[in-house]
């Protein structure tokens, strides 16, 4: 695996400092400086993959969700036109 070497200067490696520890804080985590960088490496490199992959989800539960409010929408107008048994329907005969 390459290893790159990277040079900072005190004050750019003081507000990765400060960056690492906020996100530390906000994750739960105890990255180092390196380790966060790392972690940031890797995920710019599978953020296409990654966006493809959330797309995918986001137009499924769209589907999910589409067809979850047909099924509710068919099974409201079954009810309704069952609670009307034995009434006359508008349009279906001599009044």
């Amino acid at each position: 695996m390459p290893k790159f070497t990277i040079d900072l200067t005190d004050k750019a490696l003081a507000g990765l400092q400060a960056e690492v520890t906020r996100y530390n804080a906000n994750a739960g985590t105890t990255l180092t400086v390196a380790d966060w960088i790392d972690l940031h490496l890797r995920e710019i490199a599978i953020g296409p993959d990654l966006s493809a992959a959330l797309e995918q989800l986001r137009k499924q539960a769209e589907a999910d969700a589409t067809d979850a409010l047909t099924a509710a929408i068919n099974a409201a107008r079954a009810e309704l036109l069952a609670s009307l048994t034995g009434s006359a329907i508008a349009g279906s005969g001599p009044e």
